[in-house]
């Protein structure tokens, strides 16, 4: 999405906001958004969770099969779509979905949306 000052970081700002959403994001995925970068004094995630509208999801717990499961098969599905062994498949993308199996294991939401 780029700095805040970026129109596509404005335009999901703006629909958070508007729509009282909270991205909550892995923490494989936070890690990726927060590499140093000299140009970059607060990364723009940061910002967003400074100003509520994003989070880090709390550590996933891989021992809950549904978690486990629901990861799995991402990586499974990204490795086949790639036509790559599923061990070189970056493990961020499929936190995304395990954040969402996550949170139907804690019962904190009854519906969930991924995106990437």
């Amino acid at each position: 999405m780029g700095q805040p000052s970026n129109r596509r970081y404005q335009v999901v700002r703006t629909f958070a906001r508007r729509n009282d959403m909270t991205f909550v994001l892995p923490e494989r995925v936070y890690d990726e958004l927060t590499v140093n970068a000299p140009d970059v004094e607060t990364p723009p995630v940061d910002t967003a969770i400074d100003e509520g509208w994003a989070r880090v999801a709390a550590p996933l717990g891989y021992t809950n099969a549904l978690v486990s499961r629901t990861m799995d098969g991402v990586q499974r599905y990204i490795a086949n779509a790639d036509d790559r062994p599923a061990d070189e498949i970056e493990r961020a993308d499929p936190a995304l979905a395990g954040v969402a199996a996550q949170a139907f294991v804690d019962e904190t939401v009854d519906h969930a949306y991924i995106y990437r």
